[in-house]
């Protein structure tokens, strides 16, 4: 045998392993409501709840986050309580009529005045609309739900379908990005009346 021949006729194959999920805690997000009193009487109601939690991303290659909040009640009795929250998410798009844009997401929580929980299910379907706009960019996009509450006993579901648009107003060189964004829906869900909503929004962030 012959090196010639044996690189002809063997193959070696070595097994890759997979590697191991990253640890971060670089996501993590932190939020409050109703620490301090606004000035304006429309924003001063008499009793408000105040409110304090934190939520992060652990893993890099997966859409999952975990959290806490702790609320103190704006009630008579001031009570305070803590609340466990999760949520996943999952998105896809694929080459069928355009780029058809798909998404799964879920979350819940869970409060420690009560052994219930709540979990809320809900899907995204996007679909491009080719219109004669220019710099635009438009799709239209159905959003059906689905949520459960243990403790109260209630499950419901509903569908909202918007009109959404999407312009970039600044140029790659430009140190922020600006973008418009237009939407427009309509929505219906169980036991409630249908309802119109729309938004007008205007982002600017660094252009990394």
């Amino acid at each position: 045998m012959t090196s010639s021949w044996l690189d002809e006729h063997i193959a070696v194959r070595r097994p890759r392993s997979s590697p191991a999920p990253r640890y971060s805690l670089s996501r993590t997000q932190v939020w409050t409501s109703g620490l301090t009193k606004s000035e304006k009487a429309a924003f001063n109601p008499d009793s408000y709840d105040r409110s304090l939690g934190a939520r992060l991303q652990p893993f890099d290659d997966l859409n999952l986050r975990l959290g806490t909040e702790l609320v103190r009640s704006g009630g008579d009795n001031g009570a305070l309580t803590s609340r466990a929250k999760w949520e996943a998410f999952w998105s896809r798009e694929a080459d069928l009529f355009g780029g058809l844009n798909f998404g799964l997401s879920t979350g819940g929580s869970m409060a420690t005045l009560n052994t219930g929980y709540s979990q809320t299910v809900s899907g995204t379907l996007g679909i491009p609309v080719g219109l004669a706009l220019e710099k635009w960019s438009t799709q239209v996009r159905l959003s059906p739900n689905m949520n459960v509450d243990t403790a109260s006993g209630a499950m419901g579901s509903g569908l909202m379908s918007e009109i959404m648009g999407q312009t970039v107003l600044s140029s790659q060189a430009d140190p922020y990005r600006s973008v418009l964004n237009v939407k427009a829906g309509y929505g219906v869900a169980q036991d409630t009346r249908p309802a119109a909503s729309a938004m007008l929004e205007f982002r600017i962030s660094p252009n990394l």
